[in-house]
């Protein structure tokens, strides 16, 4: 009898070894993100492609990232992570990271793509979050996070841990832009319709100036909502209510904007999240029409993806918007509680310049 056991137990050892093995030689998956069930690209043939859907980080999915030795086979064994993400808005990516505000559950995600970790932020210190709604990865890794309903603004390092804050008094703060360059963060308040500019300094993150006020002249905001900022300082702000992108200088000097109320082609409905790559191309969300619009630095209108529905691709009431260092485009997909990855093709050096 012992020996049957044994026998056994030396069949089950080798039947597993086997199994690790093979799953051992089998390539880690290279991004946590699911990938698409067929190929989607925009714009359709004959035309070429400049956006190619990547697939997407939904509720429930479990991050299966491979260790030194090869894959995780099971979760309980391997300590996978189920995302439990809930109401997705504001999203930064940079460092190898992919953070994004929830408001729903309320916390913040952070997916470290470069070390394959995940974890999840719903305190700073012994202050829970109420609703966070902007995020901003800084060339450090620390991480700002923006909550509307505690009316503040936080600073944790790459770890989780509380640094401080910015210490400003804020209406209903809720897009977040930082300049690494010039190391600024940028906080849209939404409830004051201002842009506020804070500049690192030894002793905290004092005020350098503040943009805006409630009007639909020329430098005012009528609730914004979402900023980004490029390569060379420019700062692009969605002003929401008034239908427009407003964008200016490093010093806060207004350049122009663009944008109308509308149903058109380039127009808004409910301009949420923006975000430029790295060739200029601007970004914007509109939530009402589910769309990513996108427009080029003078304002002129290039195409558009997304569209309303649950299918892969498709968007329902998108928020947020982010591009990291390869061009990938993160859309923050709320109202079906998942993030999208999309991806800009660049044109081949032979077409020469080339809109996406």
């Amino acid at each position: 009898m012992a020996m049957r056991v044994a026998t056994h137990l030396r069949w089950v050892l080798w039947a597993a070894t086997g199994l690790a093995m093979m799953l051992g030689c089998a390539a880690p998956p290279a991004h946590p993100w699911t990938p698409p069930k067929r190929p989607l690209i925009w714009p359709l043939p004959p035309n070429p492609p400049r956006i190619r859907y990547e697939g997407a980080i939904t509720a429930g999915q479990a991050f299966r990232f491979a260790t030194r030795t090869g894959w995780r086979v099971f979760d309980w064994l391997a300590g996978a992570r189920r995302v439990e993400l809930s109401t997705p808005h504001g999203l930064s990516a940079g460092r190898g990271l992919l953070a994004f505000a929830d408001s729903g559950r309320p916390a913040v995600h952070v997916v470290n793509l470069a070390e394959r970790r995940y974890k999840v932020i719903e305190a700073v210190g012994d202050t829970r979050l109420r609703c966070p709604i902007g995020v901003a990865i800084a060339e450090d890794g620390a991480l700002f996070v923006s909550d509307s309903a505690l009316a503040r603004v936080f600073c944790l390092s790459g770890n989780g841990q509380p640094l401080g804050g910015v210490e400003a008094k804020f209406v209903r703060p809720s897009g977040l832009a930082y300049d690494a360059t010039r190391r600024r963060l940028h906080v849209v308040d939404s409830g004051a319709h201002t842009v506020s500019t804070f500049e690192r300094a030894a002793d905290g993150w004092p005020l350098l100036r503040t943009l805006g006020g409630r009007g639909a002249e020329a430098g005012t905001f009528n609730f914004p909502t979402h900023a980004a900022v490029d390569r060379d300082g420019t700062l692009w702000v969605t002003d929401s209510l008034n239908h427009r992108i407003q964008f200016f200088d490093a010093e806060g000097k207004r350049l122009g904007a663009f944008g109308q109320a509308g149903d058109g082609t380039g127009d808004f409905a409910k301009a949420k999240g923006i975000a430029l790559d790295s060739e200029g191309h601007v970004y914007v969300v509109d939530s009402l029409y589910d769309v990513v619009q996108v427009f080029d630095r003078q304002g002129r209108f290039l195409l558009a993806f997304g569209g309303s529905g649950k299918e892969e691709g498709l968007l329902w009431l998108p928020t947020g918007v982010c591009t990291d260092d390869e061009d990938r485009i993160y859309v923050a997909d709320t109202g079906n509680s998942r993030i999208q990855v999309f991806q800009y093709l660049r044109a081949e050096p032979a077409e020469g310049p080339q809109a996406p």
